[in-house]
């Protein structure tokens, strides 16, 4: 992107790895709270974001709205002193706030002059499947274009088929998406297995499933050593202007790979034998079922799973949710929803970057009976699980309703 596109178009461009903005070739840093404001009216305009999202979306806890009003002060402010107009960020009566000018994502400055020349060619190609063809080749001739040894390498796949699956669709998002991630320094980005034989360290999962009016996009980003989602989310697809959500997406990643740093799987969580982890995928699928003789066999086999491979978290995790799936679904002991908090919250201490933990610990909390202590981790763990949301307001409107009928009695 030329440093004068946004002057061009009256864009104001984020860059979510820096927690930067620019515009008319003038650059600043925001602090975290003015950056997430920011990035959640730009993710939803030019629509108008409700002040009940905005608490979520920045800072996971109830604020008043004088708290709410002074952020966005700051916020305004600071894009003023970029060159924005005031009404930017614009106040929406009894709703919320919106972004009235367009928005769009770029990276960071590069500090390697081989990583800007590789971004250069990569912008300048005619179609991102060469791409990631060529750059591929490179990396295994040791070409000009070679990413450092430690790069990370993603892979884009699409595991989850369906027979309403358009693949020319989802060929064309593996393409676009690819073209985005491309751009991401220190990243190498695979449309099939490395040449090397070296395993990637992270796999872009695309679905799209329904037609026309309904289609959705389902991306997940996921560790390969851990199998941990890092991040997924849900979106309203149209063949012909599918942009803006592969670059939320796009952008998303950008934050996830700068903050985890290559902690998982080789740091992190102990990377399981590969009879292990196919146990534990097909554990994983009969749980997916919800039946009740589904779940006790499956509760059956990851207590073994888990007695021969105490460190494998994603096991353990399961195991709790299973448990609390028996107590909500089928009315198993609630007693035996406090073995599950406890475990819960031993993953989310060890690893408390890791979503996945925080949604585990909801279940298990709501199994227990303590709503207002789900519904706070529901909201954690939708930071990076966007699609939790609908959880979320079910689990609202539960409380609600048992207030009520509190106050009635």
């Amino acid at each position: 992107m030329r440093s004068n596109d946004s002057v061009a178009t009256g864009r104001v461009d984020l860059c979510v790895r820096a927690q930067s903005v620019r515009f008319a070739g003038r650059e600043a840093k925001l602090p975290d709270l003015s950056f997430r404001l920011l990035q959640v009216l730009s993710e939803h305009a030019p629509a108008a974001v409700s002040f009940e999202d905005i608490e979520r979306a920045v800072w996971a806890a109830q604020v008043t709205r004088e708290t709410m009003k002074q952020r966005a002060k700051l916020l305004r402010d600071a894009l003023v002193a970029l060159g924005l107009p005031e009404e930017a960020i614009a106040a929406v009566r009894s709703v919320g706030y919106r972004l009235t000018v367009p928005s769009g994502v770029y990276d960071a400055p590069v500090r390697s002059t081989v990583l800007g020349r590789l971004r250069d060619w990569r912008a300048s190609a005619a179609a991102g499947a060469l791409v990631v063809v060529i750059a591929t080749a490179a990396l295994a001739a040791g070409g000009p274009w070679r990413q450092p040894p430690g790069a990370l390498q993603i892979e884009i796949v699409q595991t989850r088929g369906r027979p309403d699956t358009d693949a020319q669709a989802v060929s064309n998002v593996s393409r676009d998406l690819a073209n985005y991630l491309a751009r991401m320094e220190g990243v190498d980005v695979l449309a099939a297995p490395s040449p090397s034989g070296r395993a990637s360290d992270l796999i872009v999962d695309i679905a799209i499933a329904g037609l026309r009016a309904d289609a959705r996009l389902s991306l997940r980003l996921v560790d390969r050593h851990s199998g941990l989602i890092l991040w997924a989310e849900d979106y309203p697809f149209d063949a012909s202007d599918y942009d803006r959500s592969l670059a939320h997406f796009a952008s998303n990643v950008h934050a996830r790979v700068e903050t985890l740093s290559l902690k998982l799987g080789r740091k992190g969580q102990a990377r399981q034998p590969r009879a292990a982890r196919e146990e534990y995928e097909s554990i994983l699928a009969l749980a997916r079922g919800a039946g009740e003789q589904e779940l006790l066999v499956a509760q059956r086999r990851l207590e073994i799973l888990t007695a021969q491979r105490p460190g494998f978290a994603l096991a353990r995790a399961l195991r709790v949710r299973v448990t609390a799936d028996l107590i909500l679904r089928h009315g198993h002991d609630p007693r035996l929803a406090a073995s599950a908090v406890a475990e819960a919250r031993s993953l989310v201490e060890t690893y408390p970057f890791a979503a996945d933990f925080k949604y585990t610990l909801a279940r298990a909390q709501m199994a227990a009976g303590d709503d207002a202590g789900a519904l706070r981790n529901l909201h954690a763990a939708a930071r990076d699980l966007p699609f939790l949301e609908r959880d979320i307001l079910t689990l609202e409107r539960q409380i609600e309703n048992a207030d009520a009928g509190a106050e009635l009695r």
